[in-house]
């Protein structure tokens, strides 16, 4: 016997599913399964309120361990077996309960948001609205995988909990009711296209793989009948699809800008003597950017300019590079106010030069506010202190006078006006703490103007 022949049959008995598919007892199982009790409704709001809570503090543990809880897989599974059985009592059963228990779901998700004091939109919240075609896979693949496990005579149990963890049913559910509790549709459009990806797909790997293990027909659907099946699945399935690969284009076309822009930053921008700030990269299908603030003695614009010609050799021919340096290296902010300064007073002196001979009485008024203002110093130091022991992410504070110019032919300054305070953390605090600081500095400095910057330290 030739190797080939040899081997086809030997790959078809380990390959083969159906020597060990238990047919009574995975029908009975997926009727049970399928079936929403009211403990059964209970656990699946109690595991909805827990998801809510994992998203909203950001918590893969929390969440993962909610999706162990929920009932959801049951009415998807007995869809498709519904569907590849032709059983159309247990389609029309499982389509219900999935129906109550969506409901259910976004009603728990919907209060839970309406009374949680945390109402940012965390990392794991918003990663659950922009579905792409790799959500696509997950379903098919999770799904072949839970109804191979079912249909097993043993070890049944072993792949459920993994499925359900991977196809993640729960989380957009909650992500929907976060969008419903805040009127963001767009978040809750996005969370409902992802639960249906995972839905639909679970369903249809699971009707794939009931029909290659011939299950038995309960009734043989008439011609005319089965052609509108086809045609609904296939009209939901692009319905879905499309989107999902068009979206799944867009988050590869900016993982590859924002890695390109990381490997440029690091290779080009990142020098001993000066430190970055604020990188923003803002990915745009035709003109992207790199924004950031470099810390330091200021590159000089020509090697600036050489930098930026070396964007298409990363593959950003379409990026701006926008770099801002403050005045000095490592300066104060006693030396950034004094500088700005003398500036408008170089800025005052050209005019009234090129204007007049007559001195303007303001320019003495500027020039013995700056005097005046060399002798005053703002409490930095001690603030920082306080707000390291009110707020342990707290870890470093920068307070500047903003030094306003006005349009008119003299520039005035107001020193007792707005001032700037640049807080670092290692973790970015809730707006309703960011406007706690605010307070407490305005309190600190006793000034009714202050604008507050957050950033990200590491």
């Amino acid at each position: 016997m030739a190797p080939r022949s040899r081997f086809i049959p030997v790959l078809r008995q380990i390959l083969d599913l159906r020597r060990d598919t238990d047919y009574d007892a995975t029908i009975q199982q997926v009727r049970e399964d399928s079936a929403l009790r009211p403990g059964s409704r209970w656990a699946l709001a109690f595991a909805i309120v827990i998801a809510s809570v994992g998203l909203n503090v950001n918590s893969t543990a929390v969440i993962i361990g909610a999706m162990l809880i929920s009932p959801l897989m049951g009415p998807i599974v007995g869809a498709g077996v519904a569907l590849g059985t032709s059983d159309v009592p247990l389609l029309r059963k499982s389509l219900t309960n999935l129906l109550i228990a969506t409901v259910i779901a976004l009603v728990a998700s919907t209060v839970y948001f309406a009374i949680t004091p945390l109402v940012e939109a965390q990392s794991e919240l918003l990663a659950r609205t922009r579905p792409t075609l790799f959500d696509v896979l997950i379903a098919l693949f999770g799904g072949s995988a839970g109804i191979v496990s079912v249909t097993r005579r043993t070890n049944k149990g072993q792949v459920a909990p993994g499925v359900a963890i991977a196809t993640a049913l729960m989380p957009p559910l909650c992500t929907a009711g976060f969008g419903l509790s805040h009127l963001d549709f767009w978040i809750f459009l996005g969370a409902m296209n992802l639960f249906l990806i995972n839905a639909l797909f679970i369903c249809l790997a699971t009707l794939g793989f009931i029909r290659l293990m011939a299950f038995e027909r309960m009734s043989e659907p008439e011609p005319g009948a089965r052609r509108r099946i086809q045609l609904i699945i296939s009209a939901l399935t692009l319905a879905i699809v499309i989107p999902s690969i068009y979206t799944g284009f867009n988050v590869v076309q900016e993982t590859r800008f924002k890695s390109a822009a990381r490997r440029f930053i690091s290779e080009q921008l990142t020098f001993a003597d000066r430190s970055q700030l604020n990188v923003a990269l803002r990915h745009r299908r035709d003109s992207s950017t790199i924004d950031m603030t470099l810390i330091g003695e200021p590159l000089p614009l020509a090697a600036l300019d050489s930098i930026s010609t070396r964007l298409p050799s990363y593959g950003l021919a379409t990026t701006r590079l926008i770099v801002r340096q403050p005045l000095g290296a490592q300066p104060s902010i006693q030396e950034i106010s004094d500088a700005v300064r003398q500036g408008v007073f170089r800025d005052l002196d050209a005019r009234v030069q090129t204007s007049s001979s007559v001195p303007d009485p303001r320019i003495g008024a500027l020039e013995a506010e700056l005097r005046h203002s060399r002798t005053r110093t703002l409490p930095v130091a001690p603030m920082a202190k306080e707000l390291g022991a009110l707020f342990p992410e707290f870890r470093s504070l920068s307070v500047a006078r903003v030094v306003t110019v006005t349009s008119s032919a003299m520039p005035a300054i107001d020193s007792a006006g707005l001032l700037n305070a640049v807080v670092g953390w290692s973790r970015l605090p809730s707006r309703a703490e960011q406007e706690k600081v605010r307070q407490f500095l305005a309190l600190r400095l006793q000034r009714d103007s202050i604008r507050l910057t957050s950033t990200l330290e590491r």
